[in-house]
């Protein structure tokens, strides 16, 4: 009989460990998420059953806490301190992200209860809908002045920069869009520049492929629009003589 055990696993991390406790810190949260399943070896590896449908991670901000840009999601703000995120699906094996930008405000050294999460998903396996204990990340406040220059953590800064391209791609439309060619793109072009550089001081292929793509695509946009305008000018010339 094929037993399996069915759950969702989840992962907190922020992109600085500290922060500084004398004013206004922004600070970014990764947010992960799995299926985790025990099964019999006889079943195929590449079969990948769906595990969890309706996922929803319901979100409480501590107090002087505000959320910024949301990356990899779309959320629900409820109210000041309460967000709710519907994400969909998840399937045997599979890994999803999201960032959060955090606004945290001023306030004494010590450990501070930043955002409380809960899970609730329907668990395919049962036929049942799962509500997770709620789970609270805190994060700790110093008044060192060092900590204003320490780095990011690399997983967090890589996620975020990554979901960023998106944001470029979107801001390079809307230049495109309003004829601005050139500075459309231009924007893609600085965006990949970027992301090679990463690839060559990380050594990351990630980056490295990124970059690529987007190399790509700044030519794909440019030649797509200038078709589109190039042609709308002929079809108004043609319309002109006609009249």
């Amino acid at each position: 009989m094929d037993v399996l055990q069915s759950g969702l696993y989840s992962d907190y991390t922020w992109s600085h460990s500290h922060v500084f406790a004398g004013g206004t810190s922004q600070v970014f949260l990764l947010i992960e998420w799995r299926a985790g399943v025990q099964k019999q070896k006889t079943q195929s590896k590449g079969l990948r059953r769906r595990i969890a449908e309706e996922v929803q991670l319901h979100l409480q901000l501590g107090e002087g806490v505000q959320v910024g840009q949301m990356y990899g999601c779309q959320g629900e703000i409820l109210n000041d301190r309460n967000i709710s995120l519907s994400l969909g699906t998840l399937s045997e094996g599979r890994a999803k992200q999201l960032v959060l930008e955090l606004s945290v405000g001023a306030r004494q050294s010590g450990v501070y209860p930043i955002v409380t999460a809960l899970w609730t998903y329907m668990d395919v396996l049962k036929q049942k809908v799962v509500l997770q204990p709620s789970r609270t990340i805190p994060l700790q406040f110093s008044n060192h002045t060092t900590l204003r220059y320490r780095k990011a953590d690399y997983r967090v800064e890589k996620v975020l920069k990554l979901y960023q391209n998106a944001f470029i791609l979107e801001q390079a439309r809307e230049e495109l869009e309003q004829g601005n060619l050139a500075q459309g793109e231009d924007r893609i072009r600085r965006q990949a520049d970027e992301m090679l550089l990463y690839a060559t001081r990380f050594r990351d292929p990630e980056y490295l492929k990124e970059a690529e793509v987007l190399y790509k695509l700044s030519v794909l946009y440019k030649n797509t629009y200038q078709q589109f305008y190039s042609e709308n000018a002929n079809w108004k010339r043609d319309f002109r003589l006609k009249s």
